[in-house]
């Protein structure tokens, strides 16, 4: 049994679902956000952007009790909590690290809607943008 029966088990199907829409949704609209921040006049929205995707992801699987992707989430949503109040200024380490966020994110998206277990968290992530 994977994830995604083990969340049909505990929870509502309908919530489960309208989870895994939005999961996939947001993992989408990923790369191509963290990408943009490469450009000066999206900056500002587009790290707005982010952190409302991670703020959302997190708050979602933590009611689900996903841990491993609320705690990524909540990493992510640190770092761009400090990227908008400019205590970190967006540099390729910054873009890559979410990059590799953006990644893992995919990964275990596709692993839910396979009902898969989900992959341990790649090390490369716990290795924080300064």
């Amino acid at each position: 049994m994977g994830i995604r029966r083990r969340l049909e088990e505990e929870f509502d199907y309908d919530i489960v679902d309208e989870f895994l829409d939005h999961f996939d949704v947001m993992t989408e609209v990923m790369e191509p956000t963290v990408i943009a921040l490469d450009n000066d006049l999206l900056r500002r929205e587009k790290i707005h952007e982010l952190f409302r995707i991670f703020h959302n992801i997190k708050s979602a699987t933590s009611f689900l009790k996903i841990d491993r992707i609320h705690l990524l989430a909540k990493l992510a949503e640190e770092v761009m909590e400090r990227l908008r109040t400019e205590e970190t200024d967006v540099d390729e380490k910054v873009i890559d690290w979410l990059l590799l966020v953006s990644d893992q994110m995919r990964a275990w998206s596709f692993q839910l809607s396979h009902d898969e277990d989900l992959e341990n968290i790649d090390p490369k992530i716990l290795k924080l943008p300064e």
